[in-house]
This record gives structure tokens, sequence and C-alpha cells, in this order.
């Protein structure tokens, strides 16, 4: 008769540099949306049109703008670190450096295509999030058999 175990462990190491790439991305991504993005628009007054079309405007909502939307990335990066896959927070990086680049595309497109560093604070902290998430918790595991004797 053969019985096996399994061990199964985290390296410290993974967990605390997946804790350190999320919290940096996350305050990346919500320093980011405070910042001015383009002709001197703070992310948080950016509408939501410099997605998707060249003539972007400032707007009041904050929430309905790419900075609200960064700052919600932020967050849902964040909350990422609660699953152990860390699939979340990868996504919300991936998000994040999609919205970035659309951005950065319909600005170069326009008139005045000045970026800022608020933009760029953004990306930064999206690819950071999406590392984080790519370096998610990974279990090793080590199969041990032993033979038993049947008397």
């Amino acid at each position: 008769m053969t019985t096996h175990a399994h061990a199964r462990h985290a390296q410290p190491i993974g967990i605390a540099s997946r804790l350190l790439l999320t919290t940096l991305g996350a305050a990346g991504l919500v320093a980011g949306a405070f910042l001015p993005w383009t002709r001197d628009i703070k992310g948080v007054d950016l509408e939501w049109r410099a997605v998707y079309h060249s003539s972007s405007a400032s707007t009041t909502d904050s929430v309905l703008s790419i900075g609200g939307g960064a700052v919600l990335l932020g967050l849902l990066a964040v909350l990422g670190l609660a699953e152990r896959s860390g699939w979340l927070t990868r996504v919300a990086g991936a998000l994040g450096v999609i919205g970035v680049v659309l951005v950065i595309v319909n600005v170069e497109r326009s008139t005045d295509h000045g970026l800022q560093w608020g933009l760029w604070v953004a990306l930064a902290g999206s690819i950071l999030c999406l590392a984080a998430g790519m370096s998610a918790m990974r279990e090793t595991a080590r199969t041990t058999t032993r033979a038993v004797r049947d008397e």
C-alpha cells in the first residue's frame, strides 16, 4: 500500500513583492488621477470623451471623468489582494493600460497634443498593477510517496 502526502506553502518573497507592487501601482493610479493629463486639465476634470474622441473637454463631475475611472481601478487593484490568484489586480492593471493608451492616441490626434506627467504616472501605476497580478501567490506542491509494508 502506498500513501501520498501533499504539502503546500507560499513563498514569502512572492507575497511581499505582490503587496509592494500592488500598493505602488494603486498609488500611481490614484495620484495620477489628480495630476494634469493634457492642456493643464487634471484627470478628474477630463471627460470620458478623451478615450474615443480627439477633442476632449473638462467636466465638473469627477466621478464620471477619466480620473474617476483611474481611482476606481486603483481601488479594484487593492481589492484584488484579497484573492489568491491575483486576477482582479491583473484586470485592473490591464484596463488601466488600455485606457491610458486610448487617451494618448486621441490626444496625439488632436490639434493641441501635449501630454503631461499625470498621464504617465497613471500608466506606470497600471503597469505596476499588471506586474503585481502576475506575481500572484503561487503554491509549490511537494508530493512525498511512502511505501507501507503489509504484514
